[in-house]
């Protein structure tokens, strides 16, 4: 019955666009639904904040990550469920995607709650719960600006990397990639 919902205040002009206002937030129940509470934490950013990536660790619920736009745009991670924060990395010192109204997904790993993914231009990795990040695809090994992320839910070898190009898919987490050729993209 637990669920979490990231909500984005967003306008587009078209000249300009402004991301984030007083509509932005993550919420959560605890009842399916019926009941909605804002996440508050004084670790988490305050003020006036953007577009939220969540992930909860399908191997450890308890462990929640939120890749928040702010004045300081940064990945956040929770160990008990959603009832407090703390920050592990700012964009602006890691590998994490440096604009999230654009981009601002991010996955846990099927299998460890420590392994998180960030897709971006290219897509990195952390192995030790969002503190430090490398690259995991590179621009150069596939096709840069990715919108979409997969893990296989029992085999976390087993990787899909949607992006503008098309489809990669690797089966020894990232040593090779296929690259869905036959799609008509």
């Amino acid at each position: 019955n637990k669920m979490f919902a990231a909500m984005w205040e967003h306008r587009r002009w078209p000249w300009f666009f402004k991301s984030g206002g007083v509509g932005s937030g993550i919420y959560m129940t605890n009842d399916g639904g019926d009941t909605w509470q804002e996440v508050k934490h004084d670790k988490l950013p305050q003020g006036e904040i953007g577009r939220i990536g969540l992930s909860i660790a399908p191997s450890n619920p308890n462990f929640v990550y939120a890749y928040i736009e702010s004045s300081v745009n940064a990945v956040y991670r929770s160990t008990d469920g959603g009832y407090t924060w703390e920050q592990r990395s700012k964009a602006k010192d890691s590998k994490i995607g440096g604009r999230p109204f654009y981009y601002a997904d991010i996955y846990v790993d099927s299998k460890n709650e420590n392994r998180v993914y960030s897709i971006a231009s290219e897509v990195t990795q952390t192995q030790d719960g969002g503190k430090t990040w490398t690259d995991f695809a590179p621009g150069n090994r596939i096709h840069t600006d990715h919108h979409a992320f997969w893990v296989h839910p029992t085999d976390n070898e087993h990787i899909m990397i949607g992006h503008d190009g098309g489809l990669n898919i690797t089966h020894d987490r990232g040593e090779k990639w296929w690259f869905a050729d036959n799609l008509p993209l």
